[in-house]
């Protein structure tokens, strides 16, 4: 990968013979490809496939929150890097020789912020209220941080809730379905993000 900064090309896009060329932060940056790639199939280069392609298709169904939740140490990444950064080593469990992704283990923010707790987890028709309690950030906390949960639902909707903190380190969001009828979760989470946007918090898997 290269980083170019020519006045005279401006921003680039799209491809020419085997580079890739595109605009991050402002800048050029020009990737090549092979011309004769191999495709080996060996057991290690598999695995590495799927645990690539597992996490491809939850950034496509998540990038909606994921968006918010990988800001620190981002500088010319993207999300997705960051969100596989994250996850590839620590979120599958191997069965039978597969790798399978685990949603308990799955993070969709990372940052150095203290970790959420949630104190209770009610699902009804209407949607989840999460209880939570962030006394560990108190000294640290600004009026304008946030709290963020997110759930993916069956059906491929993702509800995403986004609430000031102010100076409470207790207290409950809630997470309302756009449809009610036969909701099954999926998997939920929560994390906290400060209010200039770049800290957050490790994601807590919630159980409902």
């Amino acid at each position: 990968m290269s980083i170019a900064q020519s006045p005279l090309l401006g921003p680039m896009t799209k491809s020419v013979a085997n580079f890739t060329l595109y605009t991050l932060n402002g800048k050029n940056i020009v990737r090549s490809k092979a011309f004769m790639p191999k495709d080996p199939k060996s057991k290690k280069q598999l695995n590495v496939r799927a645990r690539m392609s597992a996490l491809g298709k939850k950034y496509r169904m998540l990038s909606p929150i994921l968006g918010l939740g990988f800001p620190e140490n981002s500088e010319y990444k993207s999300p997705q890097n960051m969100f596989v950064a994250a996850n590839f080593s620590t979120a599958f469990e191997e069965m039978d020789e597969q790798p399978v992704l685990r949603y308990p283990l799955m993070l969709i923010s990372k940052g150095s912020l203290p970790e959420v707790k949630v104190t209770d987890a009610v699902l009804d028709a209407e949607g989840i209220t999460l209880g939570y309690d962030v006394t560990a950030m108190y000294t640290d906390m600004t009026a304008t941080d946030e709290i963020i949960a997110c759930a993916l639902l069956k059906t491929g909707e993702v509800c995403i809730v986004k609430q000031i903190l102010g100076f409470e380190t207790t207290g409950s969001v809630f997470l309302k379905f756009k449809d009610p009828e036969e909701v099954e979760v999926v998997c939920c989470y929560v994390f906290v993000r400060s209010g200039d946007g770049k800290k957050t918090s490790n994601s807590v898997f919630v159980l409902v």
